[in-house]
């Protein structure tokens, strides 16, 4: 640790938290920053942390926030900005889904969804939401009362239903974009941007009944997308809180599609967030809503109930339900959701790949034959998706197969899939890959040292310092 933990003048809790870590201030600021980026706040210098050591407070509530947050994901234990600081008033855990809780009319939820999004308010709040507070709003949520389709009748522009055309197509070219380039601050505000704007429509435009409720459709995908931008930018009380407003709008505009999309999406982030059972509950609840929808949706939700049952330890149920899902994909329909052209044979067996390598752990008897099978999945989408319009998939996944070649013990994969996916990580945006391969690089140190690959760790390390 730094010398001026000796400090007399140190700020107490901040100290024992860097002590927990084993972090220094500097390296505490290092943690700091990308999140910042990801909810597009300028970087603090790097030697802030000293600063705040010695009894400064960090110079906005964002900043504050960010600094609790990495250091209660890093050491287990709950920190707050008050308890550090004393500045800020202790925030209740509902803040995150207060306004989502409850029977509530369309203009409620509409309303707060503005608020959300209107550049006044913080878009990407860092504090959690306590589990039973989430899924009570997310059951809240499943049960919000449809709207009938109605005209608009504001005194805004007409909207034609080319327009609304236009606003779809804007959408999907940002979906590619996050395929490629990852949850950058860009394309989250973006995400946001279409959100409000879808918002505004609603509220003052003029237009029939039909084009009403496309608007309602992509207010809700777009309120989707920022929870899956906000997630991988390691902003996870952001991503559960678009993720409740997608299911809200959706419900009120009968989009099914949605409601089960975001629902899984709440089990992928929980099972990425080692919460298996919130994500059982999410997956099971998806499976659901689901159920007399087209085979490609069914089959989304599938794949998420695999995925949280891998999280839970549970190899048999993961195989039933992979293999669930394998049979609805092979059952197209030309009205298929456009918003789920990714979920492919080859998606299903690079996510089944990375759940094989979680499951490997759970399962010491297994644990070899797990990590080969998971490597043979893994393969073709590190080796092919980094060079394709799924960049950041590529990466994750290859990430994943350097964890099952570390689990392996196989010092060459090792080194070699590091060498090969490290180049991949300026162009990808993505706060969750780079989390993933800082551990990567801790896991595999000592055994890539011992058969001489340390020059795949220098890689790595210079990759992962590029901006």
């Amino acid at each position: 640790m730094v010398t001026d933990l000796a400090s007399p003048q140190l700020n107490p809790v901040l100290a024992d938290a860097l002590s927990r870590t084993k972090w220094s201030a500097r390296e505490l600021v290092k943690a700091v920053n990308p999140r910042l980026n990801a909810m597009g706040h300028p970087p603090v210098d790097i030697t802030a942390g000293y600063k705040w050591l010695r009894g400064h407070q960090p110079r906005s509530a964002a900043v504050r926030d960010v600094v609790a947050l990495v250091l209660t994901e890093a050491t287990g234990l709950r920190y707050t900005p008050a308890q550090m600081w004393g500045r800020d008033q202790p925030t209740p855990v509902t803040a995150e889904t207060e306004e989502l809780l409850g029977p509530l009319p369309l203009e409620h939820v509409l309303r707060t969804a503005s608020e959300w999004t209107n550049g006044s308010t913080e878009p990407a709040l860092v504090r959690s939401t306590a589990d039973d507070r989430l899924t009570a709003a997310v059951w809240d949520a499943t049960r919000q009362a449809p709207a009938p389709p109605a005209p608009g009748n504001g005194d805004g522009d007409y909207v034609a239903p080319e327009f609304v055309d236009m606003l779809l197509e804007q959408l999907a070219a940002l979906r590619r974009l996050d395929d490629r380039t990852g949850g950058s601050p860009l394309s989250q505000r973006h995400a946001r941007i279409a959100l409000h704007e879808s918002l505004v429509l609603i509220h003052t435009g003029r237009y029939d009944a039909v084009t009403g409720n496309r608007l309602l459709r992509h207010a809700a995908s777009a309120a989707q997308l920022a929870g899956w931008m906000s997630f991988d930018a390691g902003l996870d009380p952001a991503g559960h809180r678009y993720q409740l407003l997608a299911i809200r709008i959706a419900r009120a505009a009968g989009d099914t599609t949605t409601v089960s999309n975001a629902l899984g999406m709440l089990a992928y982030q929980h099972a990425a967030g080692a919460s298996p059972s919130l994500a059982l509950r999410f997956a099971h609840a998806a499976v659901e809503h689901s159920a007399r929808a087209v085979p490609l949706v069914q089959a989304r939700a599938w794949g998420r109930l695999a995925t949280a049952q891998a999280a839970a330890g549970d190899l048999e149920a993961f195989r039933r339900a992979t293999d669930r899902c394998r049979q609805l994909i092979g059952q197209r329909h030309s009205d298929d959701p456009p918003s789920l052209y990714y979920v492919t044979p080859q998606q299903i067996n690079a996510e089944a790949g990375q759940a094989l390598v979680d499951l490997a752990y759970h399962t010491p008897g297994r644990r070899s034959l797990l990590l080969t099978e998971a490597a043979q999945l893994l393969s073709p989408i590190a080796a092919q998706g980094t060079a394709t319009g799924y960049r950041r998939s590529g990466l994750l996944h290859g990430i994943h197969l350097v964890r099952a070649s570390i689990g392996a013990r196989d010092a060459e994969a090792t080194a070699h899939w590091i060498t090969a996916l490290a180049p991949t990580l300026p162009q990808v945006q993505s706060i969750r890959c780079r989390t993933l391969l800082t551990k990567v690089r801790t896991a595999a140190g000592r055994q890539l040292r011992a058969a001489g690959h340390g020059d795949a760790l220098d890689v790595l390390r210079t990759a992962l310092s590029t901006p």
